[in-house]
């Protein structure tokens, strides 16, 4: 068991995580980096973390912007930040001997795929969401829900009931262990809702600077159709590989409980999701600058290695990479970046196994 955390980012759901854990007695590091400390200090000048909603109290976490401090207070380091800030954590992770440390990365993105060479940790565990639903506001943490259970997969795959149980005893809800890595990738529900929902409300968004509610406003009955277009070409690439996800639906059922017909209904109506309005001011935030390259990228070129074509996916990829003048399959988290240029099914999944497959290897596939 692990009687502490350090945890790497103090977005929303760094600060969602860390009040969840002090409330459950666990000690508590919250790291933020140099140029990213806003919240952390927020909190520092403070003197606590407000927290309120689904988790309220005042709470007292370790604040540091030294990550070798963070290394030194536990074994379990949790990166909460998003996508593309993990090159940098990387970078300051890499120097340090983490053959007893356990990484978690919630959101992780294929995150063993693009780092696996990089970091020596004695296990990488990959989340496909974040465990609340929670905002950051004014030096206080909103918790507006809290997951019932969590998909989560190591990386090598094979990992003990004793470390399966340690990582469990960190987090409040129920642990749904997937294969690997991979299945957990291809079951980011952030990937199928919030690019299509944002593209198609463009002109909304920056009319209004995102003053209106995302879900019941934002995903009327068409765009639910093109979410779960989206969600189809999702759950065929995820087939090729061999694994059977749910769809978005029953996943966020399964999350938030209740009973809805069609994504759009659910949007109209999850309570959780309309506490507030949940809309980027712009077409330059996470919904498409952390979505779009890091999640649907890596699923489309899954498909390529598959052979299978996802039309919705890359006219979204494409008009985000239009909209934000940025060239997403290029600096996105593509076939090169995840090091699968060149394979096939059975290469990739021999890797996210934990299996060996060498520069010789690679080079005699491709020949």
């Amino acid at each position: 068991m692990f009687n502490s955390v350090s945890i790497i980012g103090t977005g929303h759901c760094g600060c969602a995580l860390a009040v969840d854990a002090l409330s459950r007695g666990l000690g508590v590091l919250l790291y933020a980096h140099p140029e990213h400390a806003r919240n952390l200090n927020a909190i520092a000048q403070q003197g606590y973390l407000n927290s309120a909603m689904q988790i309220e109290g005042q709470f007292k976490p370790r604040l540091t912007q030294n990550i070798a401090e963070a290394v030194k207070f536990s074994k379990c380091l949790i990166i909460t930040t998003p996508s593309f800030g993990h090159d940098t954590i990387v970078n300051e992770l890499k120097s340090f001997d983490l053959s007893d440390h356990v990484l978690v990365v919630i959101n992780a993105n294929f995150f063993s795929l693009a780092y696996m060479n990089e970091l020596n940790a004695r296990l990488i565990l990959e989340t496909n969401a974040a465990p609340y639903a929670s905002r950051f506001v004014d030096g206080e943490i909103l918790v507006l829900g809290i997951k019932k259970n969590l998909q989560i997969a190591a990386y090598p795959a094979d990992i003990s009931a004793d470390d399966r149980n340690a990582v469990a005893s960190v987090f409040s809800m129920s642990l749904e262990w997937q294969d690997n890595v991979l299945d957990v990738g291809l079951q980011s529900n952030n990937g199928v809702f919030h690019p299509a929902t944002t593209i198609l409300n463009t002109a909304r968004i920056e009319l209004t600077k995102g003053d209106f509610y995302f879900y019941k406003d934002g995903i009327s009955t068409s765009v639910g159709r093109i979410i779960e277009s989206v969600d189809q070409e999702r759950l065929a690439i995820a087939n090729a590989f061999g694994y059977r996800p749910q769809t978005l639906l029953s996943e966020m059922i399964s999350f938030y409980g209740g009973e809805y017909k069609s994504f759009s209904d659910f949007a109209c109506h999850s309570a959780v999701h309309n506490r507030t309005k949940n809309t980027p001011s712009s077409m330059a935030e996470r919904y498409i600058t952390e979505d779009v390259p890091f999640i649907m990228v890596p699923w489309h070129e899954l498909g390529r290695v598959a052979g299978i074509q996802a039309p919705t996916m890359r006219s979204i990829i494409e008009f985000s990479s239009i909209i934000n003048n940025e060239n997403y399959f290029l600096h996105g988290r593509n076939a090169r970046k995840l090091k699968i240029e060149n394979l096939s099914i059975e290469d990739v999944i021999r890797i996210i196994k934990g299996g060996n497959f060498t520069t010789e290897n690679r080079q005699t596939h491709a020949a």
